[in-house]
């Protein structure tokens, strides 16, 4: 496995499409973590996430938007707590290229306090 690449997509309220706006994050490994490079276009940020509690789905295929939001309600009907989790927005975890035939993927969900 390899670190992934994330995207944080957002659903309407019944979480049946995907909305337009999406983010795209990258790790930053650790030997530039203290020196972090800093972008040169406005529309890159750099962020740091503090810890979560995560729950995630794992899954394998290319991740249409059709198996994203099939996906995404398997994870929030096993949950069964909607009070735990934003009901719209969500990150789908890509650990292979596309290119890769059945690439491994995983939906997260991050836990609300």
């Amino acid at each position: 496995m390899t670190v992934p690449i994330v995207t944080i997509v957002h659903t309407n309220q019944t979480r049946t499409e995907l909305r337009p706006e999406l983010t795209m994050a990258y790790y930053l490994p650790t030997q530039f973590q203290d020196q972090t490079p800093q972008p040169f276009d406005a529309e890159v940020a750099i962020e740091e996430w503090p810890a979560h509690i995560i729950y995630t789905r794992p899954f394998n295929g290319n991740a249409t938007e059709e198996l994203i939001l099939q996906e995404i309600n398997q994870l929030a009907v096993h949950l069964d707590s909607p009070e735990w989790f934003p009901q719209d927005t969500f990150i789908v975890a890509g650990y292979n290229s596309p290119a890769t035939p059945n690439p491994h993927n995983e939906i997260w969900i991050i836990h609300s306090p």
